[in-house]
């Protein structure tokens, strides 16, 4: 099973550019960190801080693309089944966006891997924009690259692949990482964040991110 999972994905993240004759791209970094607290057995706070640099749009340019502050409410109903509320703030040039999310999170943990499905509903609020809303399903898969389960200074593989619909158009993407367990507090994953929208149109919107992600528990 876990192998046609690994197949599917790869097969989902060589061929996306193939199916799309014209793109525009943009390719850039993604770095982000992340605070978790936790609150009791079943409840955490989250906190995160991502940005954005744009390093490719049509020519070789470094630009500042956005800067994102979340805090996301989580909790735990059962030992693979959780729920996240969350509110994002984003500033992007000179916009600001508020948005809303919530999501169910299922796991299913395999003896050498792990199996994460999530569900999201998110809501988007600008000034003198209509409130906008979009759905997502992501599916993922985590395994060790030694034993059964990541020790300490041991490193894994995380694959993802992941659907938004916003009721008009479809954004694919698919992200492989490696991460590498620090320490009990704390593990850094970086890796590749591809994605692919506007996929109804002529010209589908694509871009490649070098992600770099920080989790941190506090």
């Amino acid at each position: 099973m876990i192998k046609n999972i690994l197949f599917l994905l790869l097969f989902v993240l060589c061929c996306q550019p193939k199916i799309f004759s014209q793109a525009n791209l943009e390719i850039g970094f993604l770095p982000k960190v992340v605070f978790a607290h936790k609150l009791n057995s079943k409840t955490k706070w989250i906190n995160s801080l991502e940005t954005r640099q744009i390093i490719y749009d049509k020519n070789f340019q470094f630009t500042h693309n956005l800067i994102d502050f979340s805090s996301i409410y989580s909790v735990k109903t059962s030992s693979n089944q959780s729920f996240n509320f969350g509110y994002i703030l984003r500033f992007r040039r000179e916009e600001t966006i508020h948005r809303t999310f919530q999501h169910y999170n299922f796991v299913n943990q395999f003896s050498t891997y792990k199996l994460g499905h999530r569900l999201a509903l998110e809501q988007f609020y600008q000034s003198k924009k209509q409130t906008t809303y979009r759905t997502r399903y992501r599916l993922s898969v985590e395994k060790p690259l030694q034993g059964e389960r990541v020790d300490v200074k041991e490193f894994y593989l995380k694959l993802g692949n992941e659907y938004l619909y916003d009721f008009t158009d479809l954004e694919i993407r698919c992200t492989p990482y490696l991460g590498y367990q620090v320490s009990k507090k704390d593990k850094i994953e970086f890796g590749f964040d591809y994605r692919a929208g506007n996929l109804f149109q002529k010209e589908t919107d694509k871009t490649l991110w070098f992600r770099t992600t920080w989790y941190i528990s506090l």
